[in-house]
């Protein structure tokens, strides 16, 4: 190769700054690409855990109410006229006694001279009608003389005495209406006082409603001027409960509240009254529940919305893990979970329409109904284990029916009571993965079952992880505040419960067998 050449194929050829930068990046993809395949893999759909801790639970009804004075008077007028002076505004501390408008009295103070007038009228009829007595007395005086003298006839004695008595008929006449004059006199003076408005009660203004000049008219019924309330270091709450909650809340119970004037604040009560009247609103009943409250530095006002948890129950030092533990369930079992029938808690009952649980195989003997069919699907029993099954739960069966002898009630207890012998019969002939299972299975038949017990709780079931898998735990559940739930059971605060993922639930087929129930392959999502 000449020299010429050689210069040639190294022009030619890519400059070594370039190789080597290329030569750098393949190893760095190299060495990440390697990196990728050595580092440990995130579990797919890791389930998710929280603690079991140890603390308070309140249970509370949540509620809206509106905050009022304890004691507040609206002061109006019994009398119509002009407003002549307002010497009260808001926010104004009154005593009792004390004036707080005037209204203009010259009409009142006319109508009382004129009642002073018409009494001395009257008093003047009067001593008119005594003396006008006095004279008919004294003649009659005479007239009884000269009859007795044989003078005067029996019939002027008789006129005499007749002009007398009409007299005296006459002094109390006048009389009387002196007293007519006095009340009607007294009832102006009692209008001339009404004039002034005062205070009835200690207190501060919290509404005016008048300005002088303004005519107030009170023919029909009496205007409010003023709202004093009493006290507002001490407030009432007006809490309207929903029916649904009412049943709950009793005299006695602690209340806390807050107000959108100062929501970092929370102010406590005490319920004083829990009201029988409805309010229908929208057709739904809700009733009315008092809380007196204190308020501290007067902050708060009367019509503040206050937002108000009434508290029904308080535990302290308990047991408790977050609701979503109880609700969680493991894939297998969110896709063929127990359904409840008359037959009891987990049974098909007795016959039934096929696919339901009580269809007859070919060769016409009734099989175990629908409890047979979900207790493969719960508990993966194997042939051996079915065959087993089946005879436990045909034999079991015979005897609940002949114990229930027709009567309904008696029918679905004996079908209850043997659900869980059958269960008692079935545990020694399963695996350890099974009998977990069982654990978890009878739980939730306790909790569908019903029936609360000691303390009020029922029964519930969380999971926890053993060896990387959900292992059901049976618990007694108790009062819940919507975030955390109080249990009791082998758990102890620190212990992880799972409270969510975990891997999705599959398609499940099965095929129907002789407790099946059907012929065919059944789909369970």
């Amino acid at each position: 190769m000449s020299l010429n050449a050689a210069k040639t194929h190294r022009k030619a050829g890519l400059p070594r700054p370039v190789i080597y930068v290329l030569v750098a990046l393949g190893v760095l993809i190299a060495a990440w690409g390697g990196w990728q395949l050595l580092k440990p893999k995130a579990p797919k759909d890791p389930y998710r855990t929280e603690q079991v801790q140890q603390g308070d639970i309140t249970k509370s009804v949540s509620a809206s109410g509106s905050l009022q004075a304890l004691v507040q008077v609206d002061v109006g007028s019994q009398i119509s006229g002009q407003i002549l002076k307002v010497l009260v505004d808001f926010n104004d501390q009154v005593r009792a006694g004390q004036l707080l408008a005037t209204l203009d009295p010259q009409t009142y103070i006319s109508r009382l001279r004129q009642g002073q007038a018409q009494i001395a009228a009257n008093q003047a009829q009067v001593a008119q009608a005594q003396a006008q007595a006095e004279e008919a007395r004294a003649a009659y005086n005479r007239t009884k003389i000269l009859y007795d003298q044989g003078i005067m006839a029996k019939a002027a004695l008789d006129s005499a005495m007749a002009a007398w008595k009409s007299t005296q008929a006459n002094v109390q006449a006048a009389r009387a209406g002196v007293a007519q004059s006095q009340a009607a006199l007294a009832s102006t003076q009692t209008d001339l006082g009404r004039t002034s408005i005062v205070a009835p009660i200690d207190g501060i203004i919290i509404s005016r409603s008048i300005e002088p000049g303004q005519t107030v008219a009170a023919s029909l019924s009496a205007p409010v001027l003023f709202q004093i309330a009493n006290d507002l270091s001490k407030l009432e709450v007006k809490i309207t409960v929903d029916e649904a909650d009412i049943g709950q809340v009793q005299e006695g119970q602690s209340v806390r509240f807050t107000v959108d004037a100062f929501p970092d604040d929370t102010y406590s009560g005490v319920v004083t009254q829990v009201r029988k009247q409805p309010e229908t609103d929208s057709n739904v009943v809700a009733y009315i529940v008092i809380a007196q409250a204190e308020n501290p530095g007067g902050k708060l006002m009367p019509g503040m919305t206050a937002n108000a948890d009434i508290v029904i129950q308080q535990l302290r030092g308990v047991l408790k893990v977050p609701a979503a533990a109880l609700r969680w369930t493991p894939p297998d079992q969110q896709a063929g979970a127990p359904q409840r029938s008359a037959g009891g808690p987990m049974m098909g009952g007795g016959g039934g329409p096929p696919g339901a649980g009580g269809q007859r195989p070919a060769g016409g003997q009734r099989q175990g109904g629908g409890m047979g069919a979900r207790l493969l699907e719960q508990l993966d029993l194997d042939a051996a284990q079915t065959a087993k099954a089946e005879a436990i739960l045909a034999e079991e069966r015979t005897k609940a029916l002949a114990r229930a002898s027709g009567d309904p009630t008696a029918r679905r207890q004996a079908m209850r009571e043997m659900t869980q012998t059958v269960l008692t019969r079935l545990e020694p002939i399963l695996k350890p993965a099974q009998k977990e299972k069982l654990v978890a299975l009878r739980a939730r038949m306790a909790a569908m079952g019903g029936g609360r017990g000691p303390g009020g709780m029922t029964a519930g079931v969380v999971h926890v992880l053993r060896d990387g898998k959900p292992v059901a735990v049976p618990v007694r559940v108790g009062a819940t505040d919507g975030s955390f739930t109080q249990i009791v059971g082998p758990l102890k605060a620190g212990d992880e419960v799972i409270i969510g993922g975990g891997p999705k639930a599959k398609a499940k087929a099965t095929q129907g067998g002789p407790m099946g129930g059907g012929g065919g392959v059944r789909v369970r999502m």
